[in-house]
């Protein structure tokens, strides 16, 4: 049962991106998802970014119940906190390896 909660946890994770576009309202989403050998990038556009910052989205993922949340949710959240600073900031990030043990880098980009 962990492994399954593991699991989702980190499917959320990941696929947190996908729902920024679905939930940011008024607004087309730039959104990106590139696949690459054992995981994904994603890369946020301004707006995204923005939204991240506005509803501390990070903060909401650093409390999942998953080994890599706390430290993804931070480091999200300071990302877009940084980026949101600038009319075009966004934030870039990507996550390598199973579902279950995330790791990756995040970049905050101007």
């Amino acid at each position: 049962m962990g492994m399954v909660r593991k699991s989702v946890a980190g499917m959320l994770i990941v696929g947190a991106a996908s729902v920024l576009a679905t939930m940011e309202a008024g607004s087309a989403s730039a959104l990106a998802l590139n696949p690459l050998p054992g995981g994904v990038e994603v890369d946020l556009s301004p707006g995204d970014t923005q939204w991240v910052h506005q509803t501390h989205f990070g903060l909401t993922m650093s409390r999942l119940p998953h080994p890599s949340a706390a430290s993804f949710g931070q480091s999200l959240e300071a990302a877009a906190n940084l980026s949101s600073q600038y009319p075009d900031g966004r934030v870039i990030f990507t996550v390598y390896g199973p579902l279950d043990q995330l790791n990756g880098t995040m970049l905050a980009l101007q």
